[in-house]
């Protein structure tokens, strides 16, 4: 660890262990970091599993965190997406070319209309 992750200083002390990981704590900002609980894997099988229509509570539950850091972790990774596809040269904001809907939607659609003729 060469920096402090929240000011980017190199003047950082160690400030004891958290779950068998060193932690420290920065000179200058005076706040500390390290020692992090969840992996990058974790956090990447729970958005996984977002991506894939499970639901939050039930993410926090399947990876033993609580539903609220659940949903931290997804709008971390939101804003870092939006971030990256700002920034490249593709066209952001138009409307996709492929819209997918859901097959319950379609039938309760298709069962209004045949209630109304």
């Amino acid at each position: 660890m060469n920096k402090c992750t929240h000011c980017g200083s190199e003047k950082f002390v160690k400030d004891g262990r958290c779950g068998g990981k060193q932690r420290y704590a920065c000179k200058d900002c005076g706040r500390k970091f390290g020692g992090g609980k969840h992996s990058p894997e974790k956090k990447a099988f729970a958005l996984q599993l977002y991506m894939n229509n499970v639901g939050i509570r039930k993410i926090g539950f399947f990876c033993n965190v609580s539903h609220s850091l659940v949903l931290k972790w997804i709008r971390t990774a939101h804003k870092n997406l939006t971030k990256r596809l700002q920034s490249s040269n593709r066209v952001y904001g138009k409307e996709p070319d492929v819209i997918e809907l859901d097959e319950i939607y379609t039938f309760i659609k298709k069962k209004a209309l045949d209630h109304i003729a």
